[in-house]
């Protein structure tokens, strides 16, 4: 993906998009990380950046931008080794979130769901993400609903 040069970006909110020969079936994917994480901030939500490798989506380390909606906690280990044991106490890690790595494969992780997608265009709508894939799915993403357990919610109300 090229990291520069911006001048033919399809608008303002776009995040990822495909230009070039052939449009979205063969041209340069563009991936705007520093608007992706002007829309977090703008949007009361945390961005990340880091390079590792996620084996779902690639062998080799990617720099990763990933947007959390949501942080919970992991458990507490405990490790046994003969005689020895170590505690692991609990620590943060993201519930919810969208990351995207420098080739534009998203992984987005929801409540009850979690999904890879090659992405070929992502823009936002207020707090809204409009992501279509390269096999031709579009979704749009209401990151305000990823902040919220729904199953929290019907347990309240029951």
């Amino acid at each position: 993906m090229s990291p520069r040069g911006f001048r033919s970006k399809p608008s303002p909110s776009h995040i990822i998009w495909v230009r070039g020969a052939g449009g979205d079936s063969g041209g340069k994917k563009r991936f705007d990380h520093r608007h992706f994480e002007k829309w977090a901030d703008h949007c009361g939500f945390d961005y990340e950046q880091e390079t590792r490798t996620d084996h779902d989506r690639a062998s080799e380390p990617r720099e990763q931008h990933r947007v959390v909606f949501r942080w919970g906690t992991s458990d507490p280990e405990t490790i046994k080794l003969g005689d020895e044991e170590w505690s692991m106490g609990a620590r943060k890690t993201p519930r919810t979130f969208i990351e995207v790595d420098q080739a534009g494969i998203a992984r987005l992780k929801g409540w009850t769901f979690e999904s890879i997608l090659d992405v070929v265009q992502m823009r936002h709508k207020g707090p809204d993400l409009l992501i279509e894939s390269a096999d031709g799915e579009k979704k749009r993403l209401n990151a305000r609903k990823f902040v919220t357990d729904p199953r929290e919610q019907q347990r309240q109300e029951s």
